[in-house]
């Protein structure tokens, strides 16, 4: 997929940050300390140097086909909200996985819901992909809240499903299907 890829929604454009954003990054990681609990490499130290190393291995990642991040940008005026991920391909199986995180202050104002969904639907209709999984903590209510507004239905809590801070966590496991 070409780097300049984006993806529309009706108030949101999703598309690869760019190093001009570097520092709104860094902002967005550094100010938002729901996101520190769940992500482990969202700190209150997350520099700007973090953050540019971030753009650089996210586009990397984009370039060779092994995950696609997308900043959220807000259309009317291009504020950085956040992110939206296809962060682990299973060729095998035809799916995928996604994360995502909205910085603190955009919150609650249905930005995650609009990303995800937009997302969900370029990996049905453009990867052709037949399954999504979303894995959130079991203690991060907020994030399963959003995976069910989003079709997204529990089915399993998975033990050590995900690696935090190098240690392995039991997983909440939602699908989404076409």
């Amino acid at each position: 997929m070409s780097p300049d890829y984006q993806i529309l929604s009706p108030r949101l454009v999703l598309k690869l940050i760019d190093s001009d954003h570097a520092l709104e990054l860094q902002a967005r990681v550094a100010l938002s300390p729901s996101l520190h609990r769940w992500i482990d490499w969202c700190e209150p130290n997350f520099s700007r140097i973090d953050a540019e190393q971030f753009i650089v291995a996210t586009r990397l990642n984009w370039v060779k086909s092994h995950a696609y991040g997308f900043g959220i940008f807000r259309r009317c005026d291009g504020e950085l909200l956040g992110m939206v991920a296809i962060n682990e391909f299973y060729h095998t199986f035809n799916m995928a996985s996604i994360g995502y995180w909205v910085a603190d202050d955009y919150q609650g104002q249905g930005y995650a819901k609009e990303a995800i969904n937009a997302l969900v639907e370029f990996c049905f209709s453009q990867l052709k992909l037949s399954r999504l999984e979303i894995v959130c903590d079991p203690d991060n209510h907020a994030s399963q809240q959003v995976a069910k507004r989003c079709g997204a239905e529990f089915e399993a809590l998975a033990r050590n499903r995900f690696i935090f801070n190098k240690k392995p966590r039991d997983g909440m496991v939602y699908a989404i299907v076409p």
